[in-house]
């Protein structure tokens, strides 16, 4: 697929890097000849410099002939302009990045589509969604639903005390009553990622990537001494955009309060979210958070914009007996230190919108249905639905040479959600979910690609 990028900041960074790993033919449009090189340098992609306003630019990146035209500029009404140039000029699809959240109204969304932009991604609206989500699943660190529900991934932690530490993989499944509602798919361990076997043993420390059914997640849960608790209080350090729309989706769910250092902010914040209790006052003060009542904060949310003072006010939450941080963190070579420090979610924009515009570059050949990049691993989620003509439903899967580095971690077929095991068949209509490292994952999609 052709792809045009404007905008070379952290976010259409990242997109380079994801897009031009899988292949795509990857243009990028900046201003900024630095930001630039240093793209051209490591990754196989085209860099133009100049505006994304220019006409001449976006002829020059071919446009009229790019499946997809991302704008991902730091000013969101060059965003909105550029797209519906390149929309003009030939462009398939057209993705703008906005910072208003009204946008975001279905009655502006379309009024988008109708201008000639196909999308909107707003990352602080989509991370404030993600966060929410982890709030009210107290029991992982994260989860992702996929196939409608059918199926969840759940992100655990081996702690200490945890029951299941030394003991082999097959002897954990050896305790399930019906093998086909979890399974251990992945194990991300110090500074590797690993798809795991019956002989593999968990670790102190081990971050174990989970898939289940519904039925399935209770027994999971217990199984690695994993217990929900109540959530009554929340506490929010900074009234960023993400902040504030956390706050937002929140605050008629929860007792939240909401930190803000400066004084203007906070006061239009408090104007703005009428059941949220908005403090002016520096978050990095310890006898501020103690007196505000952090010892009785349920959830504690680092959202401030600097990923040192959102990690450092997390560790200092969970010192004092706050039971689920959550910390937001920009800088990737930030976030292994966060997971080590105890922080138990990480929440990064950049992923978040790659996940989100990467639904649109998922070809019709391999049916892939979406896809998502597991923050801090090597592997990439992918759900199929399985078509006539696949390799995958030639044999039991046993049979199949399926790669070493990748796991088909669930099936949906019909209603039923099931974890497939070696005398499995895949058959036509199912939908499954697949775990792949990077460097497998080439060789993953031959198995699901069809002659259409």
């Amino acid at each position: 697929m052709k792809i045009t990028i404007a905008g070379a900041g952290e976010v259409g960074k990242h997109l380079s890097k994801v897009l031009a790993f899988d292949a795509h033919d990857v243009t990028v449009i900046d201003v900024e000849e630095g930001e630039l090189s240093n793209l051209s340098n490591h990754l196989d992609i085209l860099t133009i410099k100049g505006s994304a306003l220019s006409i001449s630019i976006l002829l020059e990146a071919k446009v009229s002939d790019c499946d997809l035209f991302i704008a991902v500029t730091h000013f969101p009404e060059m965003n909105v302009a550029s797209s519906v140039l390149a929309k003009k000029l030939g462009a398939k699809k057209t993705i703008a990045r906005v910072r208003d959240p009204q946008l975001l109204e279905e009655k502006n969304i379309k009024l988008f589509n109708e201008i000639g932009i196909d999308s909107i991604i707003y990352p602080q609206a989509l991370a404030a969604r993600e966060i929410t989500k982890f709030v009210q699943e107290t029991a992982t660190r994260e989860f992702f639903d996929f196939a409608e529900g059918l199926l969840s991934l759940y992100v655990l932690k081996i702690e200490e005390d945890s029951p299941v530490i030394g003991k082999y993989l097959h002897e954990i499944v050896a305790l399930q009553e019906d093998l086909e509602n979890f399974r251990i798919i992945m194990i991300k361990r110090d500074f590797s990622t690993m798809i795991p076997r019956g002989d593999d043993v968990c670790l102190p420390h081990d971050i174990l990537y989970i898939i289940s059914n519904k039925k399935g997640s209770k027994s999971m849960l217990e199984t690695f001494g994993r217990k929900k608790f109540a959530v009554n209080n929340i506490m929010i350090l900074g009234a960023s955009r993400t902040g504030r729309a956390t706050a937002k989706n929140l605050q008629n769910l929860f007792d939240v309060k909401l930190i803000e250092v400066n004084e203007a902010r906070a006061k239009i914040i408090a104007n703005e979210l009428t059941n949220v209790l908005v403090i002016n006052g520096d978050g990095r003060s310890t006898d501020l958070l103690v007196e505000e009542g952090i010892r009785n904060t349920d959830v504690f949310i680092a959202t401030t914009g600097n990923s040192e003072t959102n990690i450092l006010s997390c560790y200092l939450a969970k010192s004092v007996g706050v039971k689920r941080t959550i910390a937001e963190v920009e800088n990737f070579d930030y976030i292994a230190l966060a997971r080590d420090m105890g922080i138990d979610t990480v929440i990064n924009k950049k992923t978040i919108a790659a996940n989100s515009i990467h639904k649109y570059t998922l070809g019709e050949k391999t049916a892939i249905t979406s896809s998502r990049y597991l923050t801090e691993t090597e592997a990439q989620v992918l759900e199929i639905f399985i078509q006539p003509g696949m390799k995958i439903t030639e044999q039991q899967l046993k049979f199949l040479d399926f790669p070493r580095g990748a796991v088909i971690g669930g099936v949906v077929r019909g209603k039923d959600a099931f974890i497939p095991k070696g005398n499995t068949q895949i058959k036509n209509s199912d939908k499954v979910l697949v775990f792949a490292m990077s460097n497998a994952l080439n060789e993953v999609k031959k198995f699901f690609e069809t002659d259409k």
